[in-house]
């Protein structure tokens, strides 16, 4: 088995088994449920998630992972772009570098009737 890539959370990681499964490629999740149940840092070796791929299916697996993670980032950055103000992304740029984090604010319906 050949390490392949590390999944940022449980849905990519879903999403990925059932890519994987669909195309009949084998693959194993090392600290597939134990990962799960440790909160805090993802440290690599004790609590972090790595798909594992055997050896002869790894360019296969490699090529759709990659389709897979393309086609994602384009979406989540198009959606960034239109989701955003200007005046929200530098508040998210300057949150980010001097907090280390950001909080992405709610937008406010313009629908009076909802709860």
């Amino acid at each position: 088995m050949k390490k392949l890539y590390k999944p940022e959370d449980e849905m990519e990681l879903s999403l990925i088994k059932s890519i994987f499964e669909s195309e009949g490629i084998q693959y194993f999740v090392h600290n597939d449920h134990f990962g799960s149940l440790q909160i805090g840092p993802q440290i690599d070796l004790f609590n972090a998630r790595m798909i594992m791929v055997p050896e002869n299916q790894y360019a296969k697996a490699e090529e759709l992972l990659s389709a897979y993670i393309r086609n994602t980032r384009e979406d989540e950055l198009e959606s960034f772009k239109s989701q955003y103000s200007l005046a929200e992304k530098i508040r998210i740029v300057i949150e980010t570098i001097l907090f280390g984090w950001f909080v992405p604010r709610k937008k406010k319906s313009n629908n009076k009737n909802l709860l």
